[in-house]
């Protein structure tokens, strides 16, 4: 039977989380740095923590564990008894026979786990600047710095990663999550992007709107066409849009990936 408070005084969350770590090679700063692929920003100090028993992850951390580690839940707790070591009870001549029959089990494929392979990780470049304001100098001063993600958790086509500032796109983002971009210069209706209004940085769903009549010279360009004018929209429906003036500089950086 599981037994939590012995559990506890053994640190079995924490020996879980050092065995898979050190069996994908991942130091304690690159496993903090893959579980902020799921939503989760911790230290490397924080991981140190855990696996020494010093604090314990909370559900939704180790939940975010199991996918950055390829751990399939958490099977040394659920069987982790609360009485004596194997074999503690056995004689020398019980010892032999136990360990005999566990070699036997371990050379049968049929009572093997299956090989982990050590998940692959990537280094994608990371803004130093969240989207919000000031964002305008990370592409100015190209303010980024290289973080290892698992590989299976970057979007195909994603140039670099920023992080959500706020709730205006919750339910879909949510405040602290990096966003993935694929960088480019023109949006369809409906689309996420990042995008940067007079220096300052926005993750919005991309609208358009005709222009009021009295705007409508600023938006027809020099050979008569009319463009529409851009329209910022929040997922959270607290927030109005954001309708983009004909006298702001305005600038698509690229496309949100993880939606």
């Amino acid at each position: 039977m599981f037994n939590a408070e012995s559990a506890r005084r053994r640190n079995l969350v924490g020996r879980r989380i050092a065995s898979a770590r050190r069996a994908r090679r991942l130091t304690q700063g690159q496993l903090a740095a893959a579980l902020a692929a799921y939503g989760v920003r911790v230290q490397a100090a924080a991981v140190s923590k855990w696996e020494k028993g010093e604090s314990v992850p909370g559900a939704y951390q180790l939940f975010a564990l199991e996918h950055a580690l390829d751990i399939a839940g958490w099977p040394d707790l659920a069987a982790s008894p609360a009485g004596p070591p194997e074999g503690e009870n056995l004689n020398e001549e019980g010892l032999s026979m136990l360990h005999g029959f566990r070699s036997w089990l371990e050379s049968q494929p049929q009572y093997r786990q299956p090989s982990r392979r050590p998940a692959a990780l990537v280094e994608m470049p990371v803004s130093l600047i969240p989207a919000s304001a000031g964002f305008g100098e990370v592409l100015d001063n190209n303010a980024f710095e290289k973080m290892s993600f698992p590989a299976a958790s970057v979007p195909a086509g994603a140039a670099f990663a920023v992080r959500v500032n706020g709730d205006s796109m919750e339910p879909v983002l949510h405040d602290g999550q990096y966003a993935w971009v694929q960088e480019c210069t023109r949006l369809n209706a409906g689309e996420v992007g990042l995008f940067i209004v007079d220096g300052d940085g926005y993750i919005k769903v991309y609208s358009e709107q005709d222009p009021a009549p009295e705007e409508r010279d600023a938006f027809t360009d020099s050979v008569g066409v009319l463009h529409p004018q851009p329209v910022l929209v929040s997922c959270n429906k607290e927030y109005a849009p954001k309708v983009i003036p004909a006298e702001s500089e305005f600038c698509i950086v690229g496309r949100v990936l993880n939606i």
